[in-house]
């Protein structure tokens, strides 16, 4: 691992920095993330755009090389109620990122109590914890196979 630190950004070399980063985040939120998945498109690409809205619990990834667009999580099942939705941006003006989810469980049981989502900038190679909410999924492996 080779976190570094400028300009009160976090930078990393692969999706291992990314999950320590979101970990990081999680702590300071209070639920620490306990489970990763790293997004993988179903044509084995790695890198996308994303649109997301955190107040709302929503994020969609579009895969940069076969252009299909995959809910993230549970995002399908709300993302059409949700009147807005950005696309995040990394400071250096990059829109193409590799993504990280984490969850955090409920004490003594499998369920999902908060989700975080984790952009890797296939530029400048920037880490952040981008969006988070509360989840009440019950099963977080189920969760999980949907990033």
């Amino acid at each position: 691992m080779a976190i570094t630190r400028r300009d009160g950004f976090y930078y990393g070399e692969s999706h291992d920095d990314l999950r320590t980063e979101i970990l990081r985040y999680s702590r300071s939120v209070g639920y620490d993330a306990q489970h990763y998945r790293d997004a993988v498109c179903t044509c084995g690409h790695d890198t996308f755009t994303l649109l997301l809205n955190d107040d709302e619990g929503v994020a969609a990834r579009t895969c940069t090389a076969c252009e299909t667009l995959h809910a993230i999580g549970d995002s399908d099942a709300y993302i059409d109620d949700v009147e807005s939705v950005w696309q995040p941006e990394c400071v250096c003006g990059c829109t193409t990122f590799r993504i990280s989810a984490a969850v955090s469980l409920y004490a003594d049981s499998e369920d999902v109590r908060w989700f975080y989502l984790g952009l890797f900038c296939t530029d400048c190679k920037l880490i952040g914890c981008y969006g988070d909410w509360k989840n009440e999924y019950i099963g977080y492996q189920g969760l999980l196979d949907k990033v």
